[in-house]
């Protein structure tokens, strides 16, 4: 028989109705979070966090973090919005050309052909 360790059956954690985590709270959890992700130079980005909307602003290396940046700031509990006003030190790749659209395209499906 498989034995069921306490551990593997936690309560689920809720905070009570109405509580709001501090911005402070919300600002330090993000900074280790950016900080701590090696693939992301985080030094150009700044964090700013009002009634649990997140603002993040300054430089990143391409949009890629931009992106990276915003996920992170999507993961951190209590925040309602975030508002991404990341700029790109370098240009986005330039678009490859335009191809024919495979059968999936033309089905109403994702471009998996491409």
């Amino acid at each position: 028989m498989n034995r069921v360790e306490p551990e593997d059956h936690a309560p689920e954690v809720r905070e009570p109705a109405g509580y709001r985590h501090a911005d402070a709270d919300i600002a330090r959890e993000l900074r280790e979070c950016l900080t701590d992700d090696v693939g992301l130079d985080s030094s150009g980005i700044e964090v700013e966090v009002r009634n649990g909307e997140v603002i993040l602003s300054g430089t990143v290396r391409h949009a890629a973090d931009m992106k990276r940046a915003e996920a992170h700031a999507c993961a951190v509990p209590g925040v309602m919005l975030v508002r991404n006003d990341l700029q790109a030190k370098e240009p986005s790749p330039c678009p490859q050309p335009e191809q024919p659209a495979g059968a999936a395209a033309k089905m109403g499906k994702p471009g998996y052909e491409r």
